[in-house]
């Protein structure tokens, strides 16, 4: 057989097409695959650091009197919502405001799950406006998580995410925060 007899066959020879093409996008699949996936886990912690953030409001909210040792096993237990996300990634603080006659809000009382104590007592804080009432109390809980994937690809990298949400108390005009 010469050579000039093989090359028209494997021409026309088209047995192997299909593993070329598969070899050809398969790196095109993988990579919608894994972006899909890390993606996807970014969006759950998101949410996951949503239902946190309303958690942790809602479960204050429902106190008259919180003392420290209640309002810190909130706190620690509103990290277990993180799961499967790692809770130390997770900064989790609840706060007091009130706003006085005159518009001014500061700051009552507030505390974080990692002992910081939260915002400064008597700090000046700007509420929007859509919710300021003069002369009330409202209580904000904000959690702020470092989003890391845990497979990293490059394709979503390290993220930070953060909400807050602000609850009125439910069941007295504020949350009196007692020793």
């Amino acid at each position: 057989m010469s050579v000039a007899t093989c090359i028209a066959r494997l021409k026309d020879d088209t047995r192997g097409v299909a593993l070329v093409e598969f070899a050809c996008v398969l790196p095109v699949l993988l990579l919608m695959y894994l972006a899909g996936y890390q993606l996807a886990d970014a969006l759950s912690c998101n949410r996951k650091v949503t239902i946190t953030t309303r958690a942790v409001a809602d479960l204050t909210t429902q106190n008259s009197t919180i003392t420290p040792t209640q309002l810190s096993t909130i706190l620690n237990a509103s990290t277990q919502i993180m799961a499967p996300y790692n809770a130390s990634n997770a900064l989790v603080r609840v706060s007091e405001l009130s706003t006085d006659t005159n518009g001014n809000t500061t700051v009552v009382w507030s505390n974080d799950n990692r002992g910081s104590g939260g915002r400064a007592v008597n700090s000046s804080y700007t509420l929007p406006a859509s919710i300021k009432v003069n002369g009330s109390f409202i209580i904000l809980s904000e959690v702020t998580y470092a989003y890391k994937p845990a497979v990293s690809f490059g394709i979503v990298g390290p993220l930070s995410l953060a909400d807050k949400i602000y609850m009125n108390p439910r069941v007295s005009n504020s949350v009196d925060m007692s020793s």
